[in-house]
């Protein structure tokens, strides 16, 4: 997603976004639409009339939507379920050109927050899914909820906060709340360490043999951050109490290399943003801006050189394994590209790294990391879309590990390094996504062998509301949130 802008325009837009908004935050002044903008609000505007006619009428309220990828559910999450397809309707409600089109966006946003609040099964817990009867009778809830950021509490918690927001309606602030609330009743002591608040570590369901993990999408670090956020903007010092306690035990799981494992019980150190360094350095970055600490400050740092010594030069930039054992040798040897597990996300918790640590080493590697997605993409009929991973069959189309991710993140790149390389990118993968768009105006998740597969597939990660954030940024709407958190710092 490169491109070069106008210094009054980096100006507008550094002077509107903020470091703690949520996932319906923007700069007032907004950013200059791509080249090919003028095909994309017909390309939203399809999308979004493809989530509106896939949706289900809920009897307590809302309206629910049927996963692909998790079928037959109706999941709530942020990853296949009902919040992400929030997120992904906020971005077009807060950046489509046609007004007509942004209040369909926000209607059904709050469509989607109805079904959240209803599917409560006790204030601020919220089921894995809810799903209608045999013959449409009565819906029933997964017996087991979740606490991580992409599955439960706290991903729910941070959209319903940014509906209430956008929507000025307090009701989805006050359930955002709750789910707060929730998160804190379940935090948990650790062994040997000091009593939580001071140390807290979460399981990460409700249900069976507790899990620790401490990732950005399905652990700690998630939970960190949006404990950390939700108690920025609603001024409960007891959050942020529970947030530096969940960062406390990160720093524990840390390892002496820097590197972080997946979960308590593995040694192996995964690289990327969802389960890795990447995520942990963002949340650890996170909790410095909100502190002031030099002992996250320190957390971050570590996670970044562990990434500098895992890395492997190739073809003029930079990329990652999967995940390397303690001693540093290559566990998985696949070099992904997207924002969830490859270079994209790494480069993106990069460039927010050289602003908030002042350090131009960090963006360096965001750098490198662009200059090896330029290597290894595809080019065809104008169009420009990445492998899953270096050599695989399979090219996704979806923010976590396809073409609106990774051109996103080369779209930031560009605006904040002027390079016309990174934007052209950008703007092929958005000419790629026009090209891949269904008759009914959804998105495939992703093509193997060239052919669709998980048609239908409405979520933020994996399918068209993902698609519909990324085409309204190049479109020229405001939110920057490739990886659904919106950036620590505005970029461009």
């Amino acid at each position: 997603m490169t491109r070069v802008l106008l210094l009054v325009v980096v100006l507008a837009l550094a002077a509107g976004c903020s470091t703690t908004a949520g996932a319906g935050s923007g700069g007032s002044g907004g950013p200059s639409p791509s080249p090919v903008a003028a095909s994309a609000p017909a390309d939203v505007a399809r999308g979004v009339d493809a989530l509106v006619a896939a949706a289900e009428e809920h009897p307590g309220g809302g309206r629910a939507w049927a996963s692909v990828i998790q079928a037959p559910h109706r999941q709530v999450d942020r990853d296949v379920g009902a919040a992400g397809i929030a997120a992904g309707l906020l971005a077009v409600a807060e950046g489509a050109p046609d007004a007509a089109v942004r209040d369909r966006a926000l209607d059904t946003a709050r469509d989607a927050a109805d079904f959240l609040v209803a599917a409560q099964r006790g204030p601020g817990r919220f089921p894995d899914y809810v799903d209608p009867g045999p013959d449409g009778g009565e819906w029933a809830p997964a017996g087991y909820a979740y606490s991580s950021y992409d599955d439960g509490a706290a991903g729910v918690a941070d959209l319903l906060w940014s509906v209430g927001e956008r929507t000025g309606e307090q009701r989805y602030r006050d359930v955002a709340l709750d789910a707060a609330a929730w998160l804190v009743e379940r935090a948990e002591d650790v062994p040997g360490a000091p009593a939580c608040p001071a140390v807290c570590r979460w399981a990460w369901s409700d249900d069976g043999e507790p899990s620790y993990r401490n990732g950005m999408g399905e652990g700690q670090a998630g939970i960190v951050y949006a404990l950390s956020v939700l108690a920025e903007r609603s001024g409960d010092r007891r959050l942020a109490e529970y947030a530096a306690g969940g960062g406390a035990y990160l720093l524990t799981q840390q390892g002496p290399d820097g590197g972080m494992p997946e979960r308590a019980d593995v040694s192996a150190r995964n690289t990327g943003f969802l389960s890795g360094a990447a995520g942990a350095a963002f949340s650890f970055l996170r909790l410095y801006q909100a502190t002031g600490e030099q002992r996250f400050r320190d957390g971050a740092s570590r996670a970044l050189e562990f990434l500098d010594r895992s890395a492997v030069e190739d073809r003029g930039g930079r990329t990652w394994p999967i995940w390397v054992d303690p001693t540093g040798a290559v566990g998985n040897p696949r070099r992904a590209t997207g924002m969830e597990e490859g270079a994209a996300g790494i480069g993106w918790v990069s460039l927010q790294a050289a602003a908030i640590l002042d350090d131009d080493a960090h963006r360096e590697r965001a750098e490198a990391a662009g200059r090896w997605l330029l290597a290894v993409a595809d080019t065809r009929d104008g169009g420009t879309s990445w492998p899953e991973f270096e050599g695989a069959s399979t090219t996704h189309l979806s923010t976590n590990s396809g073409a609106a991710g990774t051109g996103w993140y080369l779209d930031t790149l560009g605006r904040v390094t002027g390079e016309t390389s990174y934007r052209d990118a950008a703007v092929g993968a958005q000419r790629f996504l026009a090209g891949a768009q269904l008759p009914d105006g959804s998105w495939p998740s992703n093509l193997t062998d060239g052919r669709p597969r998980l048609v239908g597939e409405p979520s933020w990660h994996w399918g068209t509301a993902g698609v519909l954030g990324f085409l309204t940024r190049m479109s020229g709407g405001p939110m920057d949130t490739p990886a659904m958190q919106p950036p620590l710092v505005p970029l461009g």
